[in-house]
């Protein structure tokens, strides 16, 4: 094993990896070999970088950064693909492992341990099983002793399909919310001192586009449906409570009338101003888009999964004039 760990991965909200990527090359250029893996729930990118890992604890979009200590191919869904996992571990050589913890905080004991498994896919086999099997092995061939707290070495064993991947964890990250945020906001170009409505589905978005884009007004809007959200919902998507020309930036959840919503995102628009739409029915708010009088274009259509739906994101622009 090299003396160093150069080999990392981040991850992402799933369908915005294009946006963490440009987030990635702008604190780390000198990455290489990089592979972007989208995902159902969240997306992955892997890349070779050997400067200081400082700069990546610094990324935004990252909910979790690691460095990779072991990739295995080939693992089977019974118990022989258990007990290869454990093998492979064995023959680890974790001094760089210790070294790039200790890159960190001089505080974190190197000696101790704690491990976290997660399984995608059918095996065998349970996490609780994985993790205690490879916590014997770092315990008996590696002299390592289980712990609790962050300053230890923090693994991270991933078993996808017939891939395992064991990985130290660095820094902390956001919270998926932030994250979500962070690249939403970017992915639009979000200028500080915007006025901004929020009419997504997780209120945890709003203290973090206050935080990292500091708006000079931030709208809040409860995407629920008229007559079905709970007592205080004081306004929905189909008929805001703003005047004309008022927003910068919006980004909301259409799950209704599309019709309304371009309607009121047309009337509160600057022109020039942005929208960040997720939808479940692309089809039925382009053919809205195509057939109603409305001065919006597309500019951009991605995939966004949330919680293992497919959903899709449309960002438009508000045209100048009526």
């Amino acid at each position: 094993m090299a003396d160093k760990i150069y080999r990392y991965w981040i991850t992402v909200p799933s369908g915005l990896e294009a946006v963490a990527l440009d987030e990635l090359r702008e604190h780390a250029p000198e990455i290489e070999q990089v592979e972007v893996e989208p995902g159902g729930r969240v997306g992955q990118i892997f890349f070779t970088y050997k400067r200081s890992p400082g700069r990546l604890l610094q990324l935004r979009s990252a909910m979790q950064c690691a460095g990779l200590i072991s990739q295995m191919h080939g693992v089977t869904v019974g118990r022989p693909g258990l007990e290869y996992i454990c093998k492979r571990i064995a023959r680890c050589d974790l001094t760089p492992v210790k070294s790039l913890a200790q890159t960190q905080s001089t505080s974190i004991d190197a000696n101790a341990f704690a491990l976290s498994a997660t399984l995608q896919g059918r095996y065998r086999f349970s996490s609780a099983e994985l993790t205690a099997a490879v916590a014997a092995v770092l315990r008996d061939e590696h002299g390592l002793r289980p712990g609790k707290g962050p300053n230890l070495l923090r693994l991270h064993l991933q078993l996808t399909g017939r891939r395992a991947l064991l990985g130290l964890r660095l820094g902390t990250g956001p919270a998926p919310n932030a994250a979500v945020a962070y690249c939403l906001g970017r992915l639009v170009a979000m200028q500080p001192g915007a006025c901004v409505l929020w009419a997504r589905r997780d209120p945890g978005e709003l203290a973090a586009w206050q935080e990292l884009f500091q708006p000079n007004a931030l709208v809040g809007i409860r995407s629920s449906g008229r007559g079905r959200g709970p007592v205080g919902v004081v306004a929905t998507l189909d008929r805001l409570p703003l005047v004309e020309d008022c927003i910068d930036y919006a980004f909301g959840f259409a799950g209704g009338d599309c019709a309304a919503l371009l309607a009121e995102l047309a009337r509160v628009l600057r022109s020039g101003g942005i929208a960040a739409i997720q939808v479940a029915d692309l089809e039925l708010l382009l053919g809205y888009l195509e057939i109603g009088v409305y001065p919006l274009a597309v500019l951009a259509d991605l995939s966004l999964p949330e919680r293992g739906r497919p959903y899709r994101l449309v960002v438009l622009e508000r045209l100048i004039g009526p």
